[in-house]
């Protein structure tokens, strides 16, 4: 059994996470806070790397690639963010990278989630956190995606190249970054509003992928939530007929 001291670092964790994928949510509402966002990136990053010491005191192979990983997708995601906009290759790593954490992440944290013997409130909060999570990825691939192909989501009102100044950090400015995001959780969440639009192949397979994960998640963490609160409610039964027969 894990000790209280493991279960709480646990939940702390899941605490952290939820609450920096609303910080970079906020990022998105408030366009004088639109930094924000690339630093609750850089920390999500970092700290999904994290997820692996919940339980591990020495790590395994897959675990170190893991952690690796992150550094990776940390890395790949300031490069996207200053280098020039001519070079537009530097969005491809971020695309691998990111795209493999947070699909490994999500695998993660769902075992971990499948694991808690009750619903708490730090298991919600991870469970949100994973939701949130799949849509901040969703509109940063995009984002790069953008970069790469120049067109793939319409109308975005992107400024002339001109008026770019050759910095690729355009989309990561108020407004354009937002727009891209806002598409993402629309995919995420399957509404379907049609003001923005996936127009090349690529986009368009991403807006696929992105509404088939949403629905896919919450199915599959409804399930666990469902099945750990049915058996807490059941264990609680039967110690209170316990109590009962004692009497």
């Amino acid at each position: 059994m894990p000790s209280a001291r493991a279960l709480r670092r646990r939940e702390l964790i899941y605490e952290l996470l939820l609450s920096l994928c609303l910080l970079v949510l906020v990022s998105f509402a408030f366009p004088q806070l639109s930094w924000l966002g690339t630093i609750g990136y850089s920390l999500i990053a970092l700290l999904l790397t994290q997820l692996v010491m919940i339980r591990k005191p020495r790590l395994s192979r897959w675990d170190r690639l893991y952690r690796l990983l992150g550094v990776i997708a940390l890395a790949a995601q300031w490069i996207w963010v200053i280098t020039p906009l001519r070079m537009v290759n530097t969005g491809v790593p971020l695309v691998l990278s990111w795209s493999l954490l947070v699909g490994w992440s999500v695998v993660r944290l769902v075992d971990r989630l499948s694991q808690e013997k009750r619903v708490t409130v730090g298991m919600l909060m991870g469970a949100a956190a994973g939701y949130l999570l799949l849509g901040l990825t969703s509109g940063l691939v995009m984002s790069a995606v953008e970069t790469i192909q120049p067109g793939s989501f319409e109308p975005l009102d992107l400024p002339t190249d001109s008026s770019l100044g050759g910095d690729l950090s355009v989309l990561m400015t108020p407004g354009i970054f937002a727009k891209i995001n806002y598409f993402a959780f629309v995919c995420l969440t399957t509404v379907g509003f049609g003001d923005i639009n996936p127009m090349l192949p690529l986009s368009r397979m991403l807006s696929v992928t992105t509404s088939i994960a949403g629905p896919l998640y919450l199915a599959v963490v409804m399930g666990v939530l469902i099945s750990r609160y049915t058996g807490d409610v059941e264990e609680r039964d039967e110690s209170s007929e316990n109590d009962l027969s004692d009497l």
